[in-house]
């Protein structure tokens, strides 16, 4: 039997052919979400489920940070993010970014548990502070050659290009943590967060040692950065959150601390503590990038 290949032919002597669709449209994609109109309709209804139609500003939060927050370099950002401002919607294209990164994560932690390495995964742990953390861990392993050994693990997902501009991975977990701590640009940013986010996981579970993964998205190659802990990194990150804690009851935004790289109401009074309530009725008036 041979089968029809054409768009239109059907499958030969089995179904009748397909007609043409005369005087049909698809309906747009989205706006500036980097489809066009000859794109099909699963762009559109891709873009339809996944539209961010959530309010610029939400409820607040309560009073715990996560740990994300320890490595944050902006004070405004970090306290705007606790008065619920969410700023431009996430893009559809951004969405499947995060999924995948998601994707990764347990992707990982299936290979853990079928090494019979894993301890534990998605654990939630608290402290009172001051400052209150939340926050839910990846991954705790424990090390193959040496028992009663584990390694908390933070997993990262990178596009080929960042993997490039990553620091040298080296056997010495102090060579690792200089190497990290001391890169530059925008990958540097990135990577100095997220190795203090590594660090306030390692306090909250009470481990000495962690590991930094890395994972190319592209490619599936991957840096496995060993670190060992260092409270003074986060007793520093933890005085920082403490002090913004004393802006909160007051609903005032602390001045920029970024240079205003970061979002548009950065750029608003920069160098100035601002109250809340004015920030709101200035937000729909700023670029928001």
């Amino acid at each position: 039997m041979t089968l029809g290949h054409g768009m239109l032919g059907g499958i030969t002597g089995k179904t009748p052919p397909r007609k043409k669709a005369s005087g049909k449209t698809l309906p747009s994609a989205g706006g500036g979400r980097g489809h066009s109109a000859n794109n099909g309709w699963l762009h559109t209804e891709i873009d339809r489920m996944r539209e961010d139609k959530r309010p610029l500003w939400g409820d607040m939060k309560g009073a715990d940070w996560h740990p994300h927050a320890m490595g944050e370099e902006c004070d405004r950002k970090s306290i705007l993010g606790m008065y619920g401002y969410r700023g431009d919607p996430i893009s559809v294209k951004l969405s499947r970014i995060f999924d995948m990164g998601k994707a990764v994560e347990k992707i990982w932690q299936a290979d853990f548990q079928r090494m019979g390495l894993l301890v534990m995964a998605n654990r939630r742990r608290r402290t009172d502070g001051p400052p209150a953390i939340n926050g839910e861990l990846d991954a705790i392993i424990r090390h193959p050659y040496e028992a009663g050994r584990t390694i908390l693990v933070e997993i990262k997902s990178i596009n080929c290009s960042g993997f490039k501009t990553l620091p040298p991975l080296t056997l010495d977990p102090g060579m690792n943590y200089n190497n990290i701590m001391g890169s530059q640009g925008y990958i540097g940013t990135r990577i100095r967060g997220y190795m203090i986010q590594l660090q306030s996981y390692m306090m909250l579970f009470e481990q000495e040692e962690g590991m930094l993964l890395m994972d190319n998205k592209c490619n599936s190659e991957y840096n496995d950065y060993c670190i060992d802990y260092h409270p003074e990194l986060v007793e520093r990150n933890a005085a920082r959150l403490t002090r913004l804690d004393e802006f909160r009851p007051r609903l005032i935004i602390p001045p920029c601390t970024c240079g205003g790289k970061h979002d548009g109401l950065c750029n608003y009074r920069t160098e100035l503590d601002v109250p809340l309530a004015d920030m709101k009725k200035i937000a729909g008036e700023v670029d928001i990038v």
